[in-house]
C-alpha cells in the first residue's frame, strides 16, 4: 500500500493510523510541482490533488482523506483504530470525522492557510470558530478520546489541531482542547509520525 502525504499536512493522520495499527506502508511524498517521482502527475491518483490518497497492490486507488481513514481502520485489527461496523460508536466516530473535515479543516482552516483568502474570509472563518471548538471541548472535556477508545477521528483532529500555531488560531482559549493535544502528542504512534515528517517540514 502506497500513502501519498505533505508533511504535517492533514495526511499526518494516515501515517498515525498506519503507525497505530502497526500496518506495512510505502510512503509517497508528493512534490510542490504535483508530478510524482514516477513521473505521474498526482491528479492521476487524487483528481483535486489533494493529500492523504492511496493505492494499493491491486491497483485499487483512493483519494479523501476521510475515506483513506476508514479504509485503513478497516485493515487494521477489530477495535484498534474504529469501533466494530454497525455499532452506534462507530456511527458516532464516521460522525467526528465528518464534523472535523467539513466544520474545522475546510471551514475554519482552510481559509486560514492559504494566501488566496482576503480578511473577509478570514474573519468569517474565526467568526465560526467559537462554535465549533466548544463542541469539541465538551466532547473531550472529561475523555481521552472523541468516542470511547482511540480511533481515526482522534488522529484526523490532532493532524489538523497542528495547524493552530502556523493558522494564528488561539487554542489557549480552549484549554480541555489545548490538553488534549498535549496529551495525543505523547501516544506513541503520533509521536513516531510527527518525528517521521518533521525533518521533511524543516528542508521543505
Amino acid at each position: 500500500m502506497k500513502l501519498y502525504f505533505t508533511p504535517f499536512a492533514c495526511s499526518l493522520a494516515t501515517r498515525i493510523a498506519i503507525e497505530e495499527a502497526e500496518l506495512d506502508a510505502e510512503f509517497v511524498l508528493v512534490p510542490s510541482g504535483r508530478i510524482l517521482p514516477d513521473g505521474r502527475p498526482f491528479a492521476v491518483i487524487s483528481p483535486m490533488e489533494y493529500v492523504p490518497a492511496m493505492e494499493n497492490s491491486g491497483g485499487m486507488v483512493l483519494s479523501e482523506g476521510t475515506a483513506v481513514l476508514t479504509y485503513i481502520a478497516d485493515l487494521a485489527a477489530e477495535g484498534v483504530l474504529a469501533p466494530a461496523p454497525y455499532t452506534l460508536e462507530r456511527y458516532q466516530m464516521m460522525r467526528w470525522l465528518n464534523f472535523i473535515a467539513t466544520e474545522i479543516h475546510k471551514g475554519i482552516f482552510s481559509p486560514l492557510m492559504t494566501r488566496k483568502s482576503g480578511e473577509a474570509a478570514r474573519e468569517w472563518a474565526l467568526g465560526m470558530m467559537p462554535k465549533r471548538f466548544e463542541l469539541l471541548s465538551r466532547q473531550l472535556d472529561g475523555q481521552d478520546y472523541l468516542v470511547g477508545s482511540f480511533s481515526v477521528a482522534d488522529a484526523y483532529l490532532l493532524a489538523v489541531l497542528n495547524w493552530c500555531e502556523h493558522a494564528s488560531v488561539p487554542i489557549a482559549d480552549w484549554p480541555v482542547l489545548l490538553g488534549w493535544r498535549a496529551r495525543m502528542r505523547q501516544r506513541p504512534s503520533v509521536a513516531r509520525a510527527m518525528a517521521a515528517e518533521m525533518p521533511l517540514l524543516q528542508a521543505a
